[in-house]
C-alpha cells in the first residue's frame, strides 16, 4: 500500500464494510490484501469486513447497485459511501471512509 498516512488514527465507532469483488481476478485479490491490511492496521478491533464474490450471487450486485468490482461499501457509520478499485492508496481509503490522519 503506498501514501501510508504518518500518524494512526483513533477510531472509536465500529466500521460495517463490504468489499464486493468477481471472482479471484488479480484486482479482487490486490483489493481484498489491501483493505485487510487497512482494517487491521487503522480499525484494529472496530470493524466488520464482508467480502461478497458478485459472481456467486449476481443479484446482489443489482440490490446494492455495484457497478464496477472491486467496490468497497462503507454501510456504518452512515452515510453510506462507495469507493472503487483495487484500494492501494492508504490515504484515499482513509478518507474514503471519513476518517482523518494528521500529517
Amino acid at each position: 500500500m503506498k501514501n501510508k498516512p504518518k500518524s494512526e488514527h483513533v477510531v472509536s465507532e465500529k466500521f460495517i464494510l463490504q468489499l464486493y469483488i468477481t471472482g479471484m481476478s488479480e484486482n479482487s485479490m490486490r483489493a481484498i490484501e489491501n483493505i485487510t491490511l487497512f482494517c487491521e492496521r487503522y480499525l484494529k478491533d472496530h470493524f466488520d469486513l464482508q467480502i461478497i464474490d458478485i459472481y456467486k450471487d449476481p443479484s446482489i450486485a443489482e440490490e446494492q447497485k455495484i457497478v464496477f468490482s472491486p467496490s468497497l461499501i462503507r454501510q456504518f457509520p452512515l452515510p453510506k459511501r462507495t469507493m472503487i478499485g483495487d484500494l492501494s492508496d492508504t490515504k484515499r481509503v482513509a478518507l474514503g471512509l471519513g476518517m482523518t490522519f494528521k500529517e
